[in-house]
C-alpha cells in the first residue's frame, strides 16, 4: 500500500491544497429541491381518547411508601443534628472562643462624694472552653479625674496587663480615682478587655460602661450682692469658695461670667487672668477663699442682670479654662435707674480703655435727670489716680478746675452752664483730657500694671412728690490701662554669633554664603502670653537647620518659606540682659546671575504678637527685613553687601 493511501482524506486534501502539482476536479452543481412529507399537523388520539392509549397510572405499593417515609425522616434528623453541632461549635462549644463568654464585672459604689477617693474592683472572666491570651484591661476615666496618690496629676487612661486567662478563670484588679463634678452628675468609666487567641494575630475586645453619680460637691461657692442696684453706681460683690470635703482639692479655678453693662472697678485679690478668672490653687479641707469686687452695672430701668460663677479643676492645656466644672452659682440683680444718671466715656468708649503709654485720652462726663422733678445745685467731681497718671497733662473744659494736690477736677453750679437747674429729662456733659507717663516716676523700669483711674460723682438736690427735700448722689468709675510695649529687634551677622559661617563676603553668584540671624524680643510693663515671631525667607535663601539655643521652639515650613518662633510668656520689664527672649538661626544665600550687583534680602519683616495679660488686648510689633548689608557685624565694610559675579 502506498504511503498516500494510508493518509486520511483530510490529510490528502491538505497536501493537495499546498501542492504545486495539485489538480482540482470540479464537482457538478445540483439544484436544491424542497421535499415535503405527508405528516399530520395535529394529534390524532386513537379511539377518540386524549393521550396514548396505553398510558396507565403508576401504582406505588404500601411497602415502598413506608420506605420513602423512613428515608425522609432520617434525612431530617441528620440535618437537625448537623445544625445543632454547628451551633454548639459556633456559640461556645469545642475550642471556639466567643466574645459573649468574656465578661467584665465591676464591684464598687454607685455614687461618691466629689473629691473623695473612688475604689472599684474590676474582674475579667473567661467562660470559654479554651484560654484567652495576652489580656489587657484598659480603664478610661472622665475628664478632670485625678490620681489619688498624686492629686495634682490627671488620671485619664490606665492600661494593665492581665496576662493569659485560662478557661473558666477570673482575674481581678483594683483601681482608685478622685472624681469631680456637679452634685447629681453621672460620670462614666469605660472598661475594655483586649485579648488574643491561639493561632491568630487579631485583637478582640469586650467593653463595659460603669456609671458613678457625684453625690455631693467637694467645693461650695456663694455669690453675695445686692438684689437691686442703681444703674451706674458702684456696689460690692463677694464670692466665697469653700471646701466641702475631707480631702484637699487641687488646682481649683474660679471663673466669673459678667452680664452686659457690668464693669469691674477693683478686685481683692486681683484676678489671675484678665478681670474674671482667679486661680484658687489647692483648697485644704475646711478652708475658704473670698474674692471681693467693686463694680458698676448699667442698663434700662427694671432690667435683670446675672453674674455666673463657675468653680472647677484647672485645665492642663489652657490655664485660663476649667477642665471639669465642680459647681456653679448665679446671682441675679435688678437695675434701678438713678434720679440723676451719670456716665463716663473715654475717647467715645463707655467702658474701660486700653491705651498706649503717653497717649492723650479725652473723657466726657455725661449726666441726665431721670426724675420727674428738677434737680438744682449740681456739682461734679472727677478724682484721678493710678501709677501712670501724668499730672502735667490734665486739661479741663467747661469751666472746671483741676487741683493737682488732690488730683481732683471740679465743676460747680454757677461756674459751669447747665448745673444750676436740671429740668426733668435734660442732659449735658463736661470734659477733660489726660495722658499717661512713659514710665513710672523716679524709676528706671516700667511700673507694674500701669493704670490711670477716674472716679466721677455728681450730687444735687431735688424735692420728692411729698415736698421733702432730698439729696442725691451718683457715681461711676473707669480706668485707662496702659498696653505693654512688646518689642522686637532683628539683625544679621557673619563673623559673630553662635555659628561658624562660611562662603564669600561679599557674596558671589552661584556660591553659597551663610549668615546668622538674631531675633531679640523685649517687653515693658505687663506680662505677655502666647508670644510668637513670624517671618519668611526668599526663595533663593535656604534654611540650614542650625538654631541656638538648641531647645528653642522654632520651626521652618519649606513650602511657604515661613519661620515661626513660639516664645510663650514674656515677663514684664524683659530687656536685653534681663529677661529678654533671644534666638539665633543660620541661613544660606546662593545668589543667581541676575542678582549680580544687587543687595538681596536675607529674611523678610519679623512680626511679633501676643496677649497683654493686664489689659486683655493684643500686643504686636514688627522689625524690618534684613539684607546682605550686615552693618551690625563688627567686620562689615562698605561693599560687602553687593553680589559679585
Amino acid at each position: 500500500m502506498f504511503e498516500s493511501d494510508k493518509r486520511s482524506p483530510l490529510e490528502r486534501l491538505k497536501k493537495g491544497l499546498y501542492s504545486r502539482n495539485a489538480k482540482e476536479s470540479e464537482a457538478p452543481r445540483h439544484d436544491i429541491h424542497i421535499g415535503r412529507s405527508n405528516v399530520s399537523e395535529s394529534w390524532d388520539a386513537p379511539n377518540g381518547t386524549e393521550g396514548p392509549a396505553d398510558d396507565k397510572p403508576i401504582e406505588v405499593t404500601p411497602e415502598r411508601r413506608y420506605a420513602y417515609k423512613i428515608a425522609f425522616i432520617c434525612s431530617a434528623l441528620f440535618l437537625v443534628a448537623a445544625f445543632a453541632i454547628a451551633a454548639y461549635t459556633f456559640f461556645g462549644g469545642g475550642n471556639y472562643i466567643s466574645v459573649e463568654n468574656v465578661d467584665i464585672q465591676v464591684e464598687g459604689p454607685s455614687s461618691v462624694a466629689g473629691g473623695e477617693p473612688l475604689s472599684i474592683d474590676v474582674s475579667v472572666a473567661n467562660k470559654n472552653q479554651t484560654d484567652i491570651d495576652l489580656v489587657d484591661l484598659v480603664v478610661e476615666f472622665p475628664q478632670g479625674t485625678k490620681d489619688p496618690s498624686n492629686p495634682a496629676k490627671d488620671l485619664s487612661r490606665i492600661r494593665v496587663s492581665l496576662g493569659d486567662i485560662g478557661s473558666q478563670s477570673v482575674v481581678q484588679k483594683p483601681f482608685s480615682a478622685l472624681m469631680f463634678g456637679r452634685e447629681g452628675e453621672v460620670r462614666d468609666i469605660k472598661l475594655t478587655a483586649e485579648y488574643r487567641t491561639a493561632d491568630s494575630n487579631a485583637i478582640f475586645f469586650k467593653e463595659k460602661i460603669y456609671h458613678v453619680t457625684i453625690s455631693s460637691s467637694p467645693v461650695l461657692v456663694l455669690v453675695d450682692a445686692l438684689d437691686k442696684v442703681l444703674g451706674g453706681e458702684a456696689f460690692d460683690v463677694t464670692i466665697t469658695v469653700s471646701s466641702n470635703t475631707t480631702a484637699p482639692v487641687k488646682d481649683v479655678l474660679l471663673s466669673l461670667d459678667y452680664p452686659f453693662g457690668f464693669s469691674v472697678i477693683s478686685s481683692d485679690p486681683q484676678a489671675t487672668y484678665g478681670d474674671n478668672v482667679w486661680r484658687i490653687g489647692d483648697l485644704a479641707p475646711g478652708s475658704k477663699r473670698m474674692i471681693k469686687l467693686r463694680a458698676t452695672a448699667t442698663g434700662q430701668d427694671g432690667e435683670d442682670r446675672t453674674v455666673h460663677a463657675s468653680v472647677g479643676i484647672q485645665s492642663a492645656g489652657n490655664e485660663r479654662e476649667i477642665a471639669t466644672t465642680i459647681i456653679t452659682q448665679d446671682h441675679t440683680f435688678t437695675i434701678e435707674k438713678p434720679f440723676l444718671g451719670l456716665d463716663l466715656a473715654l475717647d467715645g468708649q463707655r467702658g474701660d480703655l486700653a491705651a498706649d503709654a503717653g497717649r492723650t485720652v479725652h473723657a466726657d462726663v455725661i449726666w441726665t435727670n431721670n426724675s420727674g422733678t428738677q434737680i438744682t445745685n449740681a456739682r461734679i467731681t472727677a478724682k484721678l489716680g493710678g501709677s501712670a497718671l501724668d499730672k502735667n497733662s490734665v486739661s479741663v473744659d467747661n469751666g472746671g478746675f483741676y487741683d493737682s494736690l488732690t488730683n481732683t477736677i471740679t465743676w460747680e453750679a454757677g461756674r459751669t452752664a447747665g448745673l444750676d437747674t436740671i429740668a426733668p429729662g435734660d442732659d449735658g456733659r463736661v470734659g477733660f483730657s489726660v495722658a499717661s507717663t512713659q514710665s513710672a516716676p523716679n524709676q528706671s523700669r516700667s511700673a507694674i500694671d500701669p493704670v490711670i483711674t477716674i472716679a466721677v460723682s455728681v450730687s444735687g438736690s431735688r424735692t420728692d412728690e411729698a415736698g421733702t427735700p432730698q439729696s442725691i448722689n451718683t457715681a461711676v468709675s473707669r480706668s485707662i490701662k496702659l498696653l505693654s510695649n512688646l518689642g522686637i529687634s532683628s539683625r544679621a551677622v557673619y563673623s559673630q554669633g553662635p555659628f561658624k559661617n562660611s562662603g564669600p563676603v561679599p557674596p558671589k553668584v552661584d556660591q553659597a554664603t551663610t549668615y546668622t540671624i538674631v531675633w531679640t524680643v523685649t517687653n515693658t510693663s505687663n506680662t505677655i502670653t502666647g508670644a510668637k515671631v513670624t517671618a519668611t525667607l526668599p526663595p533663593y535663601v535656604a534654611w540650614t537647620g542650625n538654631i541656638s539655643p538648641t531647645g528653642a521652639d522654632i520651626s521652618y515650613d519649606q513650602k511657604g518659606g515661613t519661620i515661626v518662633w513660639n516664645i510663650g510668656e514674656v515677663p514684664r520689664n524683659a530687656d536685653i540682659g534681663s529677661g529678654a527672649k533671644q534666638v539665633a538661626f543660620q541661613i544660606s544665600l546662593k545668589p543667581s546671575a541676575n542678582q549680580a550687583g544687587t543687595v538681596p534680602e536675607l529674611v523678610g519683616q519679623a512680626s511679633v504678637s501676643g496677649t497683654d495679660v493686664f489689659t486683655g488686648a493684643a500686643a504686636k510689633n514688627a522689625a524690618g527685613s534684613l539684607s546682605t548689608r550686615i552693618s551690625t557685624d563688627l567686620l562689615y565694610k562698605a561693599g560687602d553687601e553687593i553680589v559679585q559675579k
